[in-house]
């Protein structure tokens, strides 16, 4: 008996996934659950795990092989159980790698696998951000193994007057900004929120206040939060908040699900882990699909305020500016001063009409500037 392992769906927009690295070779006992490939999407990298006790028999999809959602890239056999199994044969999947790769065996590995395992994860990491070729660095650690600074030394002398290419993960984010930029009709409307008063009692951050704010308002305001699919709009059943982090690799969303059954402390504990673990390029696929709705900062970079793109198929995304101490008018004369954020709601006007997201922005500001509606302490 064997079972297979497919390349997972994980997301509305996903349709194939990138086979990063082999953990396991044929031959290898593994356990159910162990982690035994990487795999790359056009976000992030994420863990493959066995399905089931035994040995993995076949490799059918080698790193590098570029592989259709549900396709096998591997099996996984009984003990003893000998793979007989013809090697994947879609061409999807056969155009990062050459035939002749992809049957692979216990008792001949390929060439370029043993090349990829003289180079250090940190530094392949590294050279695919910089979008520099392996096979064209010379190692200087044990046994010709490439290291980081090896990487940076290739870059640097090959930077003058050559064209960068983009990593392929940096290539997936310019195609769906550019697709997104180009089929959506973006309008965005700009408001400030005095958030004085919720500084003052909010002890977990500015950025698990705004989900919590904006997971309540989309349960008023349902037509933002969703997706529009080739079928019309598909209402969430739930407040699945996505926050856009920068990491290294460059921008992924990782998603709290159900933002809005979680408190604020419980918000913001879940976004400093989820942000920790996309920075460390290990966030697990099933936290970065699924959102059907976004939050963007740039406050942290001193930008007082942007109009970010929506993160197809979702309908709307908010952008957030930097803290500000303003002076207000105070009634019967006289100045206060006063911290605000700058909000920024931006919506495909396919789904939505201005007035509709205009009172969606204002009952998000409504929540910010009113801490105790939503029992912020807790």
């Amino acid at each position: 008996m064997s079972w297979k392992i497919g390349m997972p769906n994980l997301g509305h927009t996903m349709e194939e996934g990138t086979v990063s690295q082999w953990l396991k070779k044929v031959g290898d006992s593994v356990s159910k659950g162990e982690c035994i490939a990487v795999v790359e999407t056009d976000k992030a990298s994420f863990d493959i795990e066995s399905p089931a006790d035994g040995w993995l028999i076949a490799i059918q999809a080698p790193a590098g092989a570029v592989v259709p959602v549900g396709d096998a890239i591997g099996l996984v056999g009984e003990v003893g159980e000998i793979a007989e199994t013809a090697p994947l044969q879609s061409a999807t999947a056969l155009r990062a790698a050459p035939l002749a790769t992809l049957n692979t065996t216990a008792a001949t590995m390929p060439a370029a696998a043993a090349r990829r395992a003289r180079i250090s994860p940190v530094a392949r990491a590294l050279a695919e951000e910089l979008g520099l070729d392996i096979e064209t660095i010379e190692g200087s650690g044990d046994d010709g193994l490439i290291t980081r600074d090896d990487v940076r030394a290739h870059a640097a002398a090959a930077a003058p007057g050559k064209v960068q290419a983009l990593s392929p993960m940096r290539r997936a984010i310019a195609d769906a900004t550019a697709r997104a930029w180009q089929t959506i009709p973006h309008v965005a409307l700009q408001s400030h929120a005095d958030v004085t008063q919720l500084i003052e009692v909010n002890e977990v951050g500015l950025t698990a206040a705004i989900a919590r704010a904006c997971a309540l308002a989309l349960g008023a305001h349902p037509a933002f939060n969703g997706w529009l699919i080739e079928e019309g709009f598909k209402p969430a059943s739930q407040a699945d908040i996505g926050f856009a982090i920068s990491t290294p690799n460059g921008l992924v969303t990782a998603v709290v699900a159900a933002a809005q059954t979680r408190s604020t402390a419980q918000l913001g504990q879940e976004i400093r882990d989820l942000a920790s673990t996309a920075r460390a390029g290990r966030l697990d696929g099933a936290k970065m699909t699924g959102a059907s709705f976004t939050i963007s900062s740039l406050g942290r970079w001193g930008v007082d305020a942007f109009a970010p793109i929506i993160s197809a198929p979702q309908v709307a995304i908010l952008g957030v500016g930097r803290l500000a101490r303003v002076a207000r008018e105070v009634p019967g004369g006289g100045v206060r001063f006063a911290s605000e954020i700058s909000l920024t709601l931006v919506f495909d006007h396919r789904a939505n009409d201005g007035v509709a997201a205009a009172e969606l922005l204002a009952a998000i500001v409504a929540y910010l500037e009113q801490p105790a509606r939503m029992e912020i302490t807790q």
